[in-house]
């Protein structure tokens, strides 16, 4: 089965086949008419074209034009990673060579529905009844149970008996939840010698036709491993649970509805990266590869625009915010290690409280947190103190969660009086930053 767009185009021959190649989406432009059931050239790709697609799916299904056969591939294709395509009670699945049987929770997990051939081609496609809803499926083929290749979308699984830890996710537009894409291809730098996977969560209604040209504020969260629901991360704790915080204040109205954007940590170069003698690299590789690469997938607002992390995440998104004003609309640390550069020797040479004085104040909101006791001193208490002390001085208007008004040059700092560093204390509290920084309309 082939997996990117440029295998999808090479596996397939269209009906009655004189040699032509599959069109790719720069040739497939033409004329669209008002009327899907007439328009000529392809459907719009995004959730706008959505009727277009089935009305083009159910004609190519019924007369076979070579033309509009054309037309519906370049469709499929200019959609991979977000198939199958749903609207209005139906749902389009696509396979190309085998058919496929999708199984999940709208169907008791029963393959009981196979793609079929279009037009006697390789492309296979079912257009089939599903409700509204969050639904976690398989695809049921001569392979066995898989995820769907041309799908992004997807959700943590922890069964025993599911070796991908992960099932595919359709999730209608109207299903009132978010959920969670990850582009197949991986972040690179040269620079940091690594690469790295990009993790994003989508807002309820981000894919329905009424919000196809809406833009959304944006959070860059870093770890990904750890900031969203996977249940076997973390040292046993499993992860923040982000998503379904940021699902739950917006269901809520308490937060407006935002993106989540988390690119994964680069293993034992973690410390390096976000502390230490990589820190320049990888806030290059953080502006100029990770949110361009973002913003080209998903409708970012770039007014609105903000970084968060917890620990040495909380660190390198106040170092972010603070070199890039100009790119950040604010930043959010939970127990950020605000100790790094305030010892002797240390590789940076400057703490983030020094960092502070010296800028000065700039429009940006800032949210600062941590646990511990006045007594022990953990969760890096005595550090974020300081950096506090040290953004009030500046200038920022502080004030104590959840009694935060968000905007410019405010700071919003909570004291969890005895929690512990780790992402169960993390996902207790994330709320309050997301209040915070992205207050409802």
């Amino acid at each position: 089965m082939c997996v990117f767009v440029a295998c999808l185009a090479g596996c397939l021959s269209g009906p009655d086949d004189d040699g032509r190649e599959s069109p790719s989406p720069s040739q497939s432009t033409g004329d669209k008419a008002d009327d899907p059931a007439t328009a000529s050239g392809p459907c719009p790709s995004g959730a706008d074209g959505l009727g277009c697609l089935f009305a083009l799916h159910d004609e190519v299904m019924a007369g076979c034009d070579p033309a509009r056969f054309d037309d519906l591939f370049a469709s499929l294709e200019a959609r991979v990673g977000a198939l199958p395509a749903w609207h209005e009670g139906r749902a389009l699945f696509v396979s190309i060579g085998d058919p496929v049987a999708p199984a999940g929770t709208w169907n008791g997990w029963s393959p009981d529905q196979a793609t079929e051939p279009v037009c006697g081609t390789d492309l296979h496609t079912a257009a089939i009844a599903v409700p509204s809803g969050f639904h976690e499926y398989k695809l049921v083929g001569p392979g066995g149970w898989q995820l769907d290749p041309f799908n992004w979308a997807f959700a943590y699984d922890d069964f025993a008996g599911n070796p991908d830890g992960r099932n595919s996710v359709l999730d209608t537009y109207d299903s009132g939840v978010g959920h969670l894409v990850q582009p197949p291809e991986p972040l690179c730098s040269d620079a940091l010698g690594n690469c790295r996977a990009m993790i994003a969560y989508l807002p309820p209604r981000y894919d329905s036709p009424e919000n196809a040209g809406r833009s959304y504020p944006t959070a860059f969260a870093h770890d990904a491993q750890n900031v969203f629901d996977d249940a076997t991360c973390c040292f046993g704790h499993g992860g923040w649970e982000l998503n379904r915080t940021v699902d739950r204040e917006i269901a809520a109205g308490s937060a407006a509805e935002l993106i989540v954007v988390a690119a994964e940590h680069g293993g034992a170069q973690r410390l390096a990266e976000y502390g230490g003698e990589l820190t320049d690299a990888f806030m290059d590789f953080q502006i100029g590869t990770v949110q361009p690469t973002a913003a080209s997938l998903w409708r970012i607002d770039p007014a609105r625009v903000f970084t968060a992390g917890s620990s040495l995440g909380g660190l390198i998104s106040l170092r972010l915010a603070f070199a890039h004003p100009d790119v950040y609309a604010g930043a959010a640390s939970l127990s950020g290690s605000f100790f790094i550069g305030e010892e002797e020797g240390d590789e940076d040479g400057r703490s983030m409280s020094e960092i502070a004085l010296e800028t000065g104040l700039l429009p940006l909101a800032l949210y600062v947190d941590h646990g511990g006791t006045e007594e022990d001193g953990t969760d890096n208490l005595p550090s974020n103190q300081r950096l506090i002390d040290a953004l009030v001085s500046a200038g920022w208007s502080r004030a104590v969660s959840p009694d935060c008004t968000g905007g410019p040059g405010r700071l919003c700092t909570f004291h969890d009086v005895g929690a512990t560093h780790d992402e169960l204390a993390w996902r207790e509290r994330s709320w309050r930053f997301v209040r915070f920084l992205f207050p409802p309309p």
